[in-house]
């Protein structure tokens, strides 16, 4: 892993209030590393090459730590896959039926909420789905 992701990850940590430890650090720098909203399965696939004593129920267990203390994003795809980002900045996403690919989507526009008031919201999540350029692509043929 790259050392300023490294660096990164654990201030990070520290800063949330979360004790620094071998997984949370690997499982935070791949997240920051790897933009590709990646399932546990992905994330664990990715580092046990690099460390033989991760199990899949840590980084299930570090991934739940993590979303909990606002430092990655939990996104929860049309298929039921629970997939992971580090990008805390509101966006959306945009998941492709066929792939399984999920992309990030900036450009939103605003809410209107005048009907929420006086409510509390705890989330908000946009998810488009569809067929991505390269499916389209594929399908077209």
């Amino acid at each position: 892993m790259n050392g300023t992701y490294k660096a990164g990850a654990q201030d990070r940590l520290r800063e949330a209030g979360i004790r620094v430890t071998g997984p949370r650090v690997r499982v935070y720098e791949y997240l920051l590393e790897h933009k590709t909203h990646p399932t546990c399965d992905d994330i664990y696939s990715g580092l046990k090459t690099e460390d033989d004593t991760l199990s899949l129920a840590s980084v299930y267990n570090v991934t739940s730590l993590l979303s909990q203390a606002g430092l990655i994003t939990e996104i929860v795809s049309p298929d039921g896959q629970k997939h992971y980002d580090s990008d805390i900045e509101f966006h959306g996403h945009f998941y492709c039926r066929s792939c399984g690919s999920i992309l990030d989507v900036k450009s939103l526009g605003n809410f209107n909420t005048d009907k929420l008031r006086g409510a509390r919201i705890d989330t908000v999540s946009l998810m488009i789905s569809g067929l991505c350029a390269d499916c389209v692509a594929i399908e077209n043929a």
